[in-house]
């Protein structure tokens, strides 16, 4: 019996041991990325900048906050990248201990050649390293107001009916936010693999009438109708916090932030370096706030666009020194992913015309096979050779593997009876 009991435990230990060491080899690793610095080239809160309250006025009434913007970006794209589960930032304290190791300030954040960046990375265990410039960060405002004071009563009044004075009151306004970000993406060895120009502007608009305490207005979110103090959280569609004086008492990156028109501008614009990072350094993933477009850039595509045919393109500039440097008029607005995996044929025989001889076409003679290396923008991509038979030229023909078809007689679900 207790021979028997011991069979049990070793093989119970050993199935453990089995399950824990293919559930870590199944794990994939998570890329470590060090977001170093943002640099701020906004002006946002100076004199001549577009600040919460405009640099002179702020000046004489102190009440004017100044948004510490490079320290906020970092923070609010380390968030980010924490939400995709796909990358892990490195944090403040690694940051400041491998600074501390190669005697680097802040200042020398920015001075960093390819050797010191390798060696920063090796320090940091990074696989990526990350810097911004923020080259624009404000919020522009239209505004319009107009009032009309309409009287009930009159000589009414005198026969006991009520009589009241209410004010109607037009309002109507236009708030825009701007972002604009340079980025740059460099790889363990210290190389740039990424130099992303990041643009990102939402509006909101107000329009409504208020009539004593009954106000009905419209804004982007739809229509709401209020009687009597309505917070604006109580609201049917809450109106993103865009007044100077509210602004003022809103710490940056909070998240009371979020609900300001510059905090939902400023997460959308971080969510696109996230995308150019994606695409930049890879690996491949759906992130959270990516639906029908995720599937899309992923390859799966939509029955729109599967009925246009698989994506096509040409090849636009070969470098004769690098021949995994091939860019091909396809990018992002196409929904291809990298490492995707594509067709390139060059012109074969001319199709002639039997009365005229006149050339018609040519049949496409296929060469090889090219695969997605960087997505650069929404028209261009770098490919690079996975198998090629001759020489690529200008003008061949890139098109996109169509996935296989099931094999009717293994794939095909069998009937049942």
């Amino acid at each position: 019996m207790k021979r028997f009991f011991s069979y049990l435990l070793l093989v119970g230990f050993s199935l453990g041991f089995i399950v824990s060491i293919a559930g870590v080899s199944e794990a994939t690793p998570k890329k470590r990325v060090a977001v170093l610095y943002f640099e701020d080239n906004s002006r946002f809160d100076s004199p001549t900048g577009c600040g919460c309250i405009p640099g002179f006025i702020g000046n004489i009434f102190s009440t004017k906050k100044r948004w510490d913007l490079e320290d906020g970006f970092a923070k609010i794209l380390n968030r980010k990248l924490v939400e995709t589960n796909v990358y892990e930032p490195v944090s403040k304290d690694e940051l400041l201990d491998a600074m501390a190791l190669m005697t680097l300030s802040r200042h020398n954040l920015k001075k960093l050649n390819q050797e010191q960046r390798a060696t920063l990375a090796k320090h940091l265990d990074a696989d990526v390293i990350v810097l911004g410039n923020i080259r624009k960060f404000n919020q522009e405002r239209l505004r319009t107001n107009a009032s009309r004071t309409l009287r009930e009563g009159g000589r009414e009044a005198q026969r006991g009916t009520a009589s009241y004075t209410a004010p109607v009151i037009l309002r109507g306004s236009l708030h825009r936010v701007t972002i604009q970000l340079n980025m740059k993406f460099y790889d363990a060895s210290g190389d740039l693999v990424g130099e992303p120009r990041l643009a990102t502007t939402r509006d909101h608009s107000y329009a409504g009438t208020k009539f004593a305490s009954l106000e009905a207005s419209v804004t982007e979110e739809g229509t709401n109708l209020t009687f009597g103090q309505t917070s604006d959280r109580q609201r049917k569609n809450p109106r993103p916090i865009v007044k100077p004086t509210e602004l003022n008492e809103i710490q940056f990156a909070s998240a009371e932030y979020d609900r300001t028109l510059f905090g939902i501008v400023t997460n959308e614009a971080l969510i696109k370096a996230v995308l150019a990072l994606r695409d930049s350094v890879g690996p491949n993933f759906i992130t959270p706030w990516e639906s029908k477009l995720a599937t899309a850039e992923k390859g799966k595509k939509t029955p729109s666009t599967a009925a246009d045919g698989p994506v096509k393109g040409k090849i636009v500039y070969v470098d004769n020194e690098n021949p995994d440097m091939i860019y091909v008029n396809i990018g992002s607005d196409k929904g291809i992913a990298i490492n995707q995996e594509f067709t390139v044929s060059t012109k074969g025989k001319p199709v002639r015309d039997i009365d005229t001889g006149e050339i018609l076409t040519y049949v496409p003679k296929p060469i090889g096979t090219l695969a997605v290396s960087e997505i650069q923008t929404g028209k261009v991509s770098i490919f690079r050779v996975v198998e090629i038979a001759e020489p690529l030229k200008i003008g061949d023909v890139v098109s996109e593997v169509p996935p296989e078809a099931p094999d009717s007689e293994t794939d095909a679900p069998e009937k049942q009876e």
